[in-house]
């Protein structure tokens, strides 16, 4: 059977819940299987489809997949040679995926629709470590787009800011991965019933019993 398959935000999701010792396993579980888009999710997706329609010269609406955004301020949006690359590495027993927004040479950029900002949060995040992995890169930098929701008006976000955070590789960046990735591993194999694809999509099914955990 093929090592199961996992997207970097789905072991960054199973690392938040490592560091909450008062979570229970039930709703990271629904959360890794679930294929029902979130509207976080919906809205993060319409926004970087926005930027991708972005040309020369100045833009201060974008109505994008059901979405608007107005951008209130002045902001430069990178234009990488290279966008929307998936990439995958085994770590030993588990395949960890991961797709970036940009490539200049050996430096990774990303972009981030948050309601909210916490540059800790970022920090923390092991999203940038494997991308730097898995893409054999040396810089990692997050644009994270701040916006606030029109309360008239659904789907409707003023973007009112922009927060760049640059990270680095380290030399037990490779290490740190692995270790994480295998604990995922050990984890998926007790709780989780893995099924192969044919594709880089999650291949996971969950109990019954593991959903009321």
């Amino acid at each position: 059977m093929p090592d199961p398959i996992f997207r970097v935000s789905q072991v960054d999701m199973f690392r938040a819940w490592e560091q909450d010792p008062e979570s229970n396993s039930g709703w990271l579980l629904k959360a890794l299987t679930s294929n029902e888009p979130t509207e976080d999710m919906l809205r993060g997706t319409a926004f970087h489809a926005a930027l991708e329609t972005i040309k020369v010269g100045e833009v201060d609406r974008i109505d994008s997949q059901g979405f608007t955004f107005l951008f209130d301020g002045d902001f430069t949006v990178p234009a990488a040679p290279v966008r929307e690359v998936r990439l995958n590495k085994n770590y030993g027993g588990i395949v960890v995926s991961g797709k970036i927004d940009g490539l200049f040479g050996r430096h990774i950029i990303d972009h981030k629709a948050a309601m909210w900002f916490d540059a800790e949060r970022y920090f923390k995040k092991y999203q940038w470590r494997y991308y730097l992995d898995i893409f054999k890169a040396e810089k990692f930098t997050w644009y994270v787009w701040e916006m606030q929701e029109h309360d008239q008006e659904p789907r409707t976000y003023t973007v009112r800011d922009l927060h760049v955070i640059e990270q680095y590789r380290y030399p037990e960046l490779e290490q740190d991965c692995r270790a994480l990735a295998h604990r995922l591993r050990d984890f998926a194999s007790v709780h989780m019933k893995i099924q192969s694809k044919p594709d880089i999509e999650d291949a996971l099914m969950v109990t019954e019993e593991d959903i009321r955990a």
